[in-house]
């Protein structure tokens, strides 16, 4: 019993080593790099124009789900720059602190 166990233990070991180097667990970065510029101060910094709604928020909703409602599921941006972009376009009011029975901005992204 303890041959086939360890049999098995190898097996297993052997095809996760196989499994990760062959496909691969992360997501391969295949994708080119892009350069980074260096700010200088005689480029002015653009301001896009950001689309966004007005929603009144429900008890219980946080930002993500009020977003995640606005685009069908899932929005096409990470979490930290929805944050950021909805601190934007309220003044500054954390994403965290958004009450209840109150208006505010939400970005919408095309």
């Amino acid at each position: 019993m303890k041959k086939l166990s360890l049999a098995v233990l190898v097996f297993l070991l052997l095809y996760s080593v196989y499994f990760d180097l062959k496909i691969g667990t992360l997501p391969s970065a295949k994708a080119e790099p892009v350069p980074v510029q260096a700010a200088s101060s005689e480029q002015p910094i653009k301001q896009e124009h950001q689309s966004f709604k007005e929603i009144q928020v429900q008890p219980g909703e946080t930002m993500l789900t009020i977003l995640e409602k606005l685009h069908n599921g899932s929005f096409p941006v990470s979490i930290e720059k929805a944050v950021k972009d909805f601190e934007e376009l309220n003044d500054g009011i954390s994403a965290h602190d958004i009450k209840a029975d109150r208006a505010y901005r939400f970005p919408f992204y095309q």
